[in-house]
């Protein structure tokens, strides 16, 4: 390809990309044609593994608690973002059963005593929790 033909992709990319960031975002990143440079921009600017992005990524998953009405699956899917944001950030490890609401302390405490010295694991706690969901959901319950 000519470098007009690549000048032109790049510059395709780069709208793509502008296409779904934020206005904030699509800010720093307006002047780029290129699109590795363009990505560069935005990975430091917001997936630095820096202390303060740590910092912020720890925070937002800290804060994160499932809202009674809505969906687990939507509650997993926001978790599993986090996890996913903290994994890339060099953060690993995950506990979805702390991100439930006061209502679920006895399906977290008993899954916590069933399993082999406590330790619980991710995909555990996933399966466990839609399966508690779908019980409440059974029985009437909302929560």
């Amino acid at each position: 390809m000519s470098d007009e033909e690549w000048g032109f992709k790049h510059e395709r990319v780069c709208g793509f990309i502008r296409h779904f960031v934020d206005k904030p975002i699509y800010n720093l990143s307006s002047h780029e044609t290129h699109a590795r440079t363009m990505w560069q921009t935005l990975e430091f600017f917001y997936a630095s593994k820096s202390g303060i992005n740590k910092l912020y990524l720890l925070k937002n998953f800290v804060e994160l608690k499932y809202k009674d009405e809505t969906p687990f699956t939507k509650h997993l899917s926001e978790f599993q973002g986090c996890c996913d944001q903290l994994l890339v950030a060099g953060i690993n490890f995950a506990f979805l059963l702390i991100t439930l609401p006061d209502s679920c302390e006895t399906f977290w405490v008993s899954m916590i005593s069933a399993s082999p010295n406590g330790i619980v694991h991710l995909q555990m706690e996933k399966t466990s929790a839609l399966n508690e969901e779908m019980r409440r959901k059974v029985q009437g319950t909302s929560s």
